[in-house]
């Protein structure tokens, strides 16, 4: 098995590590941020709770022998998946970088842009 793995994690992590990286800061990012809703700031910390050892589990070991085991990541996962896709867009745009799209209208040939001015008339 560990000779499988090591390479694996050889050849992956350059891959992932960057995108998991920056999935993580934007948690964090999210997390503290006042803009988004108290009820969505709050999943990931009680997602964490919930792993903990000693806290009640909603499926136990004994009860389901697969997924008594992985119940915490799932409750991990579906937290961590909550609070970025219900979090609002603008929120999650300025903590990763992207710029809000222009709402006007941009045409790549500047041959076909017309320069003008206005001028504003008070009507009596």
């Amino acid at each position: 098995m560990r000779r499988l793995a090591v390479p694996l994690l050889f050849f992956l992590l350059p891959r992932l590590g960057p995108s998991i990286f920056r999935f993580l800061r934007l948690v964090w990012k999210l997390i503290f941020d006042k803009r988004v809703p108290m009820v969505l700031r709050l999943l990931v910390p009680l997602a964490l709770l919930y792993a903990l050892p000693g806290f009640p589990n909603i499926l136990k070991d004994s009860l389901h022998p697969v997924l008594g085991r992985f119940d915490d990541l799932i409750v991990l996962g579906f937290s961590l998946l909550l609070l970025t896709k219900l979090a609002p867009k603008h929120v999650v745009d300025e903590h990763m970088g992207i710029q809000p799209a222009n709402p006007r209208p941009q045409e790549e040939d500047p041959s076909k842009v017309v320069e003008g001015s206005a001028q504003i008339l008070e009507e009596d």
